[in-house]
């Protein structure tokens, strides 16, 4: 029986750094992915890393010829119908995905964890008071039992350890569902004439739809994300293709994908387990990227894992407790305050959306910034008049509809609901259970992003 001071399960961006820093600092880890050294990290060709970034993490770069796919650094946001452009800056890398999953997989390799390719997760394994010590995976057709002081579930959105917990024991076993995911359509396309070539990105945030750079200079990725499906998420590129004239172009291949998109457990740790990751759906609400928002989570697992194991405690639910707090003081609060507003505005009509961009309410260069960063957003008394004064200008010249109105502010009260209560996050597991039915209660209050997109829908088939 091989023991280890940690077991990672799942062996992509987040599971490569965690048992890279953990391993790092001396501590024995495993890595564990099903997929086979040929096909890790093959969910998408490309995908965007900021490099403020990989700076601040210390990932490895990728390298000219080999995982390297381009960099870009403007940016912009439309309104529907097209105008009203908000541009933003940020040094953006792209990169080929599987080449760079296996740049960190040597990596954490290289730090001393033990790194085995097609290992499918079967069980976790309990001691006799019922606490996790460890797992089952089969290889090769064998079985092959670990133990370990901790298991990390870094296994993305099939979550497949903290699904298989017992109820209970810590940590929510919901199943990341298809009302719980964005769905995402990729169309790799080459445009016909050289003054059409790109070298930044825009967003159309009414559509959720994109447009960004790819490797071929003279080509682009379409993207767009949606609830319920694929083909759902098709539909709605079709009413965005009618909306804004895009550059005659070729498309070559179409990739498909998924993210989470919904609020994160209210615990991601219990005795001997931490949820990372897409597991624990940590990706932004404003856009669904999860890299760098599970990054901030897996650092700060790593500052509070390593001391415990240095001195020997048995990281019990109390000990990792912290990794909670300070999560969600270093970002969950401000991403379930986003989640809260956006679920609830989405609804509005494109003639609607396109006024909101033209008097920069909510749609401004300073508040997309910070959105994308993730950063607070701070809305002093002069902005709030100023919002309302133009919200009431556009009631009486009709460009917006009193139940938009009813509903915008529904949307910040609700986000503003939601922000307090996860200012009173308890500092310890003692005050758990009512802060959890006080979040419940809040939660429940809120629209879903499921309920906005059909409300969109309809605006848009009209």
């Amino acid at each position: 029986m091989r023991e280890y001071d940690a077991i990672v399960v799942g062996a992509a961006t987040t599971g490569s750094y965690f048992a890279h820093e953990l391993a790092a600092r001396g501590h024995r880890v495993l890595l564990i992915d099903k997929a086979d050294e040929a096909h890790i990290g093959t969910k998408y060709d490309i995908y965007h890393v900021s490099k403020r970034d990989l700076d601040r993490f210390g990932l490895p770069l990728p390298v000219k010829g080999e995982d390297w796919a381009f960099e870009f650094e403007e940016g912009e946001n439309r309104s529907a119908l097209d105008r009203y452009p908000k541009r933003s800056r940020e040094h953006i890398v792209g990169m080929h995905m599987h080449p760079h999953v296996l740049r960190l997989n040597r990596w954490a390799a290289e730090a001393g964890a033990e790194l085995v390719y097609g290992a499918s997760f079967q069980a976790p394994e309990y001691d006799e008071s019922g606490k996790i010590r460890g797992v089952r995976y089969e290889k090769d057709g064998q079985i092959v039992s670990v133990r370990a002081k901790l298991v990390a579930d870094c296994s993305g959105i099939p979550s497949v350890v903290r699904t298989a917990l017992p109820e209970g024991y810590g940590v929510e076993t919901f199943p990341i569902g298809p009302e719980d995911m964005f769905y995402v359509n990729l169309r790799y396309v080459r445009f016909h004439d050289p003054k059409d070539y790109i070298r930044g990105q825009c967003s159309w945030a009414y559509y959720k739809t994109w447009r960004a750079p790819q490797p071929d200079p003279a080509g682009a990725i379409l993207g767009v994300g949606a609830n319920f499906s694929h083909e759902y998420a098709d539909r709605i590129y079709g009413y965005f293709a009618k909306a804004v004239k895009l550059p005659e172009h070729t498309v070559e291949r179409i990739e498909r994908g998924v993210t989470p998109y919904r609020r994160p457990p209210y615990s991601m740790v219990a005795d001997g387990f931490i949820a990372m990751g897409d597991a624990a759906c940590l990706t932004k609400p404003t856009c669904g990227e999860g890299v760098a928002s599970s990054l901030v989570q897996a650092e700060i697992a790593v500052e509070v894992i390593d001391p415990l194991l240095k001195e020997g405690r048995p990281l019990s639910r109390a000990d990792l407790w912290p990794v909670n707090k300070r999560y969600i003081d270093a970002q969950g609060r401000e991403f379930a305050y986003q989640l809260a507003v956006v679920s609830e505005a989405a609804a509005t009509s494109p003639a609607e959306n396109d006024f909101l961009f033209r008097n920069d309410i909510v749609f401004n260069e300073k508040t997309l910034q910070a959105m994308a960063e993730g950063r607070e957003l701070k809305l002093g008394p002069g902005e709030i008049a100023r919002i309302g004064g133009c919200m009431a200008l556009g009631v009486v010249t009709g460009k917006v509809r009193l139940r938009t109105i009813r509903r915008l502010l529904k949307a910040l009260s609700d986000g503003g609901r939601i922000s307090a209560v996860y200012a009173d996050y308890p500092a310890s597991p003692e005050g758990f259970g009512p802060w959890a039915r006080r979040a419940d209660r809040a939660w429940a209050s809120c629209g879903s992003m499921a309920e906005a997109a059909r409300a969109a829908e309809a605006e848009l088939g009209k």
